[in-house]
């Protein structure tokens, strides 16, 4: 478990800083949270995903009560802020403009929280969240599932809490509850570090095949991943073969690409793919059979991180478009642990994103190059191997900004006639810190070509 932690939280603080990558990072937390609570993990969580802040810089106040307002605003930014259909909010008491005024009126419209009165329409936001009340929220926002088996924490409940009865026993099987012993009290106020952290267990899911992780791909989503190959395009060939391109997930859409179907994820803000070691034993790989298509493109979503996985092609190179990952449109992402191949064109394509994060990761056999970003504002790589790719300009960086530290570059060859290493323009820089260079890569850099370029080599290692 610690290990897991540990893995998430250097991820968390990757995206949360915004700070160039180094080869580890450390916990940002509060002087009152222990790594030991059992809520730790989900506040680091909550933090990073801006799903809550501090109450101070320095404390988190794990056990002052949430209000019925803060826990909607919660549930509501944890699934990415979706903007409500209607303009006005219909609860009296909820003034326009609040910090809750389009929590409450999205959860209103999602059969969410219904409110505490109907005339007058309340929600009463300000009064303490019970147990049986957010838990009751957070199994209607995960779409009302039904229980196996009666809990016993609701035997013997009055009518009174027949509302919360399938979401506590719900809640209750899926391991939420496992800090409550068999005593349940429906009508406890609900503290921060509790809601924080059932948000979060709420958010987990776990798949072993392709078309469970397309089916739960969405805002606020933590999915982990079970050892095995997920071909993605098994998963696209049974969507054609309903005579349809329904993904039967809004965010998740199918491109045309010359020789099949791009897989794109859209408009998804909180979402992480993971799996890590403790999760599962062995290799994770994502492939596709397309060579023009990216095995995943993220267009327009923020705060996505991905963790442990192997991707690439099961088919021979092509040319001209078709790499590994491709963010467009993007916010924050962060990779760590990743093994990205070919025989896709790059192994990342960023263009027009703030900030992509890279640790512990390889790219390898590439049929372009090893990156291609444009209008990529913050670039960090940390301990990452660059190798064995082929074709021409290997780093590409057009009005970007990459930081390199602690890499390696070695067997990466490029037409010498009219391609280079590095091809950088005017509005880009580029460090390399502490990196292992191969003869080519190194003579590259440093043969007076890149002159008056913010070009900064430190501390270089040739091979």
């Amino acid at each position: 478990m610690k290990k897991r932690i540990l893995s998430l939280v250097i991820v968390l603080a990757i995206l949360a800083l915004a700070l160039p990558v180094t080869a580890s990072a450390e916990y940002v937390g509060f002087q009152d949270v222990s790594s030991d609570d059992y809520f730790a993990t989900a506040v680091q969580w909550a933090v990073s995903w801006g799903v809550t802040n501090g109450t101070s810089e320095t404390t988190f106040s794990p056990e002052l009560i949430c209000t019925r307002g803060q826990v909607v605003t919660f549930l509501w930014r944890a699934h990415g802020e979706p903007e409500p259909a209607a303009a006005e909010n219909p609860f009296e008491d909820v003034p326009a403009g609040s910090y809750y005024d389009r929590a409450t009126l999205w959860a209103k419209e999602q059969g969410i929280a219904n409110g505490t009165s109907d005339t007058p329409m309340l929600f009463s936001p300000d009064e303490p969240c019970t147990y049986a009340q957010i838990l009751t929220f957070i199994w209607r926002a995960k779409g009302c599932l039904t229980p196996s088996f009666s809990s016993p924490l609701t035997e013997g409940w009055p009518d009174a809490y027949a509302y919360a009865r399938d979401a506590v026993d719900w809640a209750y099987e899926n391991a939420m509850l496992e800090d409550e012993g068999e005593h349940f009290d429906p009508d406890r106020p609900c503290s921060r570090g509790r809601t924080v952290a059932w948000l979060w267990r709420e958010a987990q899911v776990y798949v072993s095949n392709a078309a469970d992780l397309m089916k739960y791909i969405g805002p606020g989503r933590e999915i982990h991943l079970h050892a095995g190959v997920y071909n993605l395009t098994e998963w696209v060939k049974q969507i054609l073969s309903e005579d349809n391109l329904d993904t039967g997930n809004p965010y998740v859409m199918l491109d045309l690409v010359n020789d099949g179907y791009e897989i794109v994820i859209h408009d998804v803000r909180n979402l992480t793919i993971n799996t890590d070691g403790y999760l599962t034993q062995g290799k994770v790989e994502l492939v596709v059979e397309p060579r023009y298509a990216n095995v995943l493109t993220f267009d327009d979503c923020d705060q996505i991180v991905l963790s442990g996985m192997t991707m690439g092609h099961t088919t021979a190179q092509g040319y001209c478009t078709g790499g590994v990952l491709c963010f467009r449109d993007c916010g924050r992402a962060a990779l760590t642990g990743m093994d990205l191949y070919g025989c896709g064109t790059y192994g990342i394509v960023g263009l027009r994103t703030d900030s992509i994060q890279t640790v512990d990761s390889v790219i390898r056999e590439c049929s372009y190059g090893l990156l291609e970003l444009t209008k990529v504002k913050d670039v960090g790589f940390g301990d990452c191997v660059f190798r064995d790719c082929t074709g021409f300009d290997m780093l590409c960086l057009r009005e970007s900004g990459a930081t390199f530290q602690s890499c390696s570059f070695q067997n990466n060859v490029w037409d010498e006639d009219f391609c280079h290493f590095l091809a950088i323009d005017a509005d880009s820089a580029a460090t390399f810190r502490a990196c292992t260079f191969d003869q080519a890569a190194y003579d590259d850099l440093t043969d007076g070509r890149l002159d008056g370029k913010a070009v900064t080599l430190e501390a270089p290692v040739v091979a």
